[in-house]
């Protein structure tokens, strides 16, 4: 009896720990997270011959439909490839508007030469330009847009 309630309170505590985390429960949106953090081509909207999805915007979209969103990308954005970084300011500008403008003065100065693809175009860019889209708005449609 007494092992029951010890084990009985061990898997409360760990799900409380659980829910207590920034990250998705969910094997997919679990692995939204490293794949987003580690990415190194950023892309929105179509690409290659056949205009499929690239996988950093997949990553995107599955951490923007979780309700701690907001979260998890502040913690891929603190630890994320440069490219992970744009994703994560991207999610930011589209989920809490405070944290993504507390950041953004820090990657405007941002150099770096970044991996994209815009279509069938590969391409290198340097980060402050994909952030100044960013700021635009240039990507918002693009993402607001269903997942095809």
């Amino acid at each position: 009896m007494v092992m029951k309630m010890s084990l009985g309170f061990v898997r409360l505590s760990a799900a409380l720990v659980a829910l207590s985390l920034p990250f998705p429960a969910s094997g997919e949106e679990v692995a939204a997270v490293p794949g987003l953090a580690h990415t190194q081509l950023f892309a929105i909207g179509g690409i290659g011959e056949a205009g499929s999805m690239s996988d950093g915007e997949r990553d995107l979209r599955t951490v923007l439909d979780q309700p701690n969103a907001a979260a998890v990308l502040r913690e891929i954005l603190s630890r994320a490839t440069p490219v992970g970084q744009l994703y994560a300011l991207l999610g930011l500008r589209l989920r809490d508007r405070a944290a993504y403008e507390q950041v953004l003065p820090a990657l405007r100065k941002r150099s770096d030469m970044i991996s994209t693809a815009r279509g069938c175009i590969l391409t290198k860019e340097e980060m402050a330009n994909i952030i100044r889209e960013i700021e635009h708005g240039d990507y918002d449609a693009a993402i607001a847009h269903p997942p095809w």
